[in-house]
């Protein structure tokens, strides 16, 4: 795996430690594979992690925020999910997805082949279609070959991958994403300001990911108006907001300029 794919095993480490955690610590979920998949590697990049900028929780609330959004879309009828950069995603396995349901996971094949074989014993929630693909070329026609049906209502995961790209790819991937979606389509996504990205007491987190040679490139300070433009209504959610009691830091109201904020996004296909 690339430096950005091995990020994934990061992630599934934080997943880890917040299924370790007890109902009484304020437990957000529980991912019975992420221990697995993450292994050696994804704790020691965890711990080098710490060690650079601090333990904070952001991808437990995002992970949290993620699954209640699915677990609503799923409630709304919703059965076809897209999963862009998939990575060591494992909600194939652990949400209780209703009969008929299906999802597309689309990575580099390395990634979808570790993970594969970390969960050959697992037990599948839903028909998965693993799609071996660079996002960086056109991974439509191989959605498509794969079987997605474009009048399926369907929803788009697009997690923890936005932050690595340049505005180009970002817009790339959007308007792939505009060429199959329907208005009765979701879209989930996590993005940063460029306010955050300029913020002097990220210096450490950005310089402990450039030099592992996963650099963050991407933020826009109006993510909302940024969908608009592409045909999407979007709600901007900040981590203070869906987890008060969970995340250790102020979370200022939208109208206060020049924050630095993070956002869990969902969209609607206008």
């Amino acid at each position: 795996m690339d430096s950005i794919a091995k990020t994934s095993l990061l992630t599934a480490a934080m997943r880890a430690v917040e299924t370790n955690r007890t109902e009484e610590q304020g437990r957000l979920f529980v991912d019975p594979y992420a221990e697995l998949l993450a292994g050696d590697e994804g704790k020691d990049l965890l711990q080098k992690a710490i060690a650079a900028s601090g333990d904070q929780p952001a991808i437990a609330i995002r992970t949290a925020y993620m699954d209640t959004k699915i677990n609503q879309a799923v409630q709304n009828g919703v059965r076809q999910i897209v999963m862009l950069a998939a990575g060591m995603d494992t909600r194939a396995y652990r949400l209780p997805f209703p009969e008929g349901t299906t999802i597309f996971e689309l990575d580099r094949k390395e990634v979808l082949n570790y993970k594969q074989d970390k969960l050959s014993k697992a037990q599948l929630h839903c028909q998965l279609h693993r799609i071996p693909v660079d996002l960086a070329t056109d991974w439509v026609p191989h959605l498509l070959q794969a079987g997605f049906k474009k009048e399926v209502p369907t929803l788009w995961l697009v997690e923890g991958l936005l932050m690595y790209l340049e505005e180009s790819q970002v817009m790339s991937v959007f308007q792939k994403i505009n060429s199959l979606a329907s208005t009765k389509d979701y879209m989930l996504f996590d993005i940063l300001t460029q306010t955050l990205l300029d913020a002097p007491y990220m210096v450490n987190q950005l310089q402990f990911l450039k030099s592992i040679g996963a650099p963050w490139k991407f933020g826009t300070n109006e993510p909302e108006m940024m969908m608009k433009s592409l045909g999407w209504d979007a709600v901007a959610t900040q981590a203070g907001e869906f987890a008060p009691t969970r995340w250790p830091f102020p979370t200022a109201p939208r109208h206060i300029p020049n924050v630095p904020r993070g956002f869990y996004m969902e969209a609607r296909k206008v």
